[in-house]
């Protein structure tokens, strides 16, 4: 028996571990009859979501003409946003994938400028910006986000210093691509500056204005943070909040009510040069789509 158990501790050794969620768009002929999905496993009306098909744009040209199409909306990498915005509609519309549009365009190191596509994900963005010497200061937990994705749902990290935890802070300039009159071959590209007066309205747009082609961020000299978790009882919890977020700049709290706790945790900055060299491997995304779906099913 003892070896049976062996085997069957191995065997569930070998199912466990962690991967990205499956692909949002799936197309049944090409690129053609296609749906759309979330990590979550429905969207909140519970209907499926329809394209007639789908495109991938790896160029900024491809993308404007893309959008030159009468019916399009867009999708990320994974889809990790909740509500329906990405769905176009009906058979008759196209999804816009900016999967491919994932490279880094320009890195200024002197200036700390750095211009990425949209469909870029976090955790590259992040690695190519460390590699020369820059830092996005604010970030959410989850790196498989796109930057064009998390600037439109407004996404942020934990902090009240400064200009904030929000990543659209600290946009310096975007490239985005709208819809256009007929004369103009119906999409444009639309260079926004940090001056311009509609970069705020694209920062955080929920992907109703347009697509993103680029954003460009001022990002900060690369840095480390101390962390620290302490574990107190909930009895302060609600005067605590502002006084941890003025003592600590990346500072965060989690609620336990159940067991009358709160987890502080002391986050600050420290010089690169600083020892240790930890990673926050954060978890929290990992429950297969499967499961979720079932979930659903039940209520």
């Amino acid at each position: 028996m003892e070896g049976a158990s062996l085997l069957l501790v191995g065997l569930l050794l070998s199912r466990a571990g962690s991967s990205p969620p499956p692909e949002p768009v799936a197309c049944t002929r090409g690129t053609s009859d296609c749906t759309v999905t979330n990590v979550y496993g429905s969207f909140p009306d519970r209907t499926i979501c329809r394209a007639a098909n789908a495109t991938y744009p790896r160029t900024e040209g491809e993308l404007v003409a893309a959008m030159a199409k009468l019916k399009v909306k867009v999708a990320t990498r994974h889809s990790h946003s909740f509500p329906k915005l990405a769905c176009p509609g009906g058979r008759d519309g196209t999804i816009i994938s900016t999967e491919r549009l994932n490279r880094s365009v320009n890195i200024d190191a002197a200036s700390g400028l750095m211009t990425v596509e949209s469909g870029m994900v976090l955790r590259d963005l992040i690695q190519a910006a460390g590699a020369a010497g820059l830092a996005l200061p604010h970030s959410p937990y989850w790196y498989g986000l796109t930057i064009g994705g998390l600037l439109a749902t407004g996404a942020h990290g934990s902090s009240l210093w400064g200009k904030g935890s929000a990543v659209h802070e600290y946009v310096a300039g975007m490239r985005i691509v709208t819809p256009a009159p007929a004369s103009q071959g119906f999409a444009i590209v639309r260079e926004l500056g940090a001056d311009h007066p509609d970069l705020d309205a694209a920062k955080v747009s929920l992907g109703v204005l347009g697509v993103v082609s680029q954003v460009t961020l001022a990002l900060q000299p690369l840095f480390k943070r101390s962390v620290t978790f302490v574990e107190r009882d909930d009895s302060d919890f609600a005067e605590q909040v502002a006084v941890w977020g003025d003592l600590h700049e990346f500072g965060d709290m989690a609620w336990l009510p159940r067991q009358g706790k709160v987890i502080y945790r002391e986050d600050d900055r420290v010089d690169v040069s600083a020892p240790g060299d930890g990673l926050n491997d954060y978890r929290a995304r990992s429950n297969p789509t499967l499961g979720l779906i079932i979930t659903r099913a039940k209520f």
